[in-house]
């Protein structure tokens, strides 16, 4: 079956994504302590802007990782979790509804909401005391999401290597 199969390598789409999401957490952690240091709030201006690369990097791969999810499970895959049980080749015994996805892929959506709803809040908060608080919930909240953002892209690309799915 795997000779039929023509996966894209997610590798490289994958350590894009990674990098471009590590430095925006890196520039908004750089941010926040600036911000926190001075007592003036900038929202942190280079994380903002390497938002957008990081976010068509990620774009990008989850659409790769998705299309061979599909090739590799013959069957669409909407979210995250599809392309997990898709992909987890020790898993094709069993239907695929049965497939466990990744523990990581929840904790990292959850986190990802909280880290969005976070950075909303805190753009309406005045200076002061509660805007520290919601800069070092926001930063928090960010550092968390990106890491399991990281983890999770590493898995699933490592889930896709050819040789991996050579298995089937």
């Amino acid at each position: 079956m795997s000779a039929h199969i023509e996966l894209r390598d997610v590798r490289v789409t994958g350590y894009v994504a990674q990098g471009l999401i590590v430095l925006v957490a890196v520039a908004s952690a750089l941010g926040t302590a600036l911000d926190l240091s001075t007592g003036e709030a900038r929202r942190d201006v280079l994380a903002s802007l390497l938002l957008l690369p990081a976010a068509v990097a990620f774009a990008i791969w989850v659409r790769h990782a998705s299309v061979n999810a599909t090739a590799i499970g013959l069957r669409e895959a909407r979210q995250m979790a599809d392309v997990w049980r898709a992909s987890d080749v020790t898993q094709h015994d069993k239907p695929f509804e049965e497939r466990v996805p990744s523990p990581w892929i929840k904790p990292w959506q959850y986190a990802f909401l909280a880290m969005m709803l976070a950075n909303a809040a805190e753009t309406f908060v005045d200076d002061g005391p509660a805007y520290r608080a919601a800069a070092v919930l926001s930063l928090a909240l960010t550092v968390v999401a990106a890491a399991l953002a990281v983890v999770v892209i590493a898995q699933v690309s490592a889930l896709q290597r050819p040789e991996r799915i050579a298995q089937l």
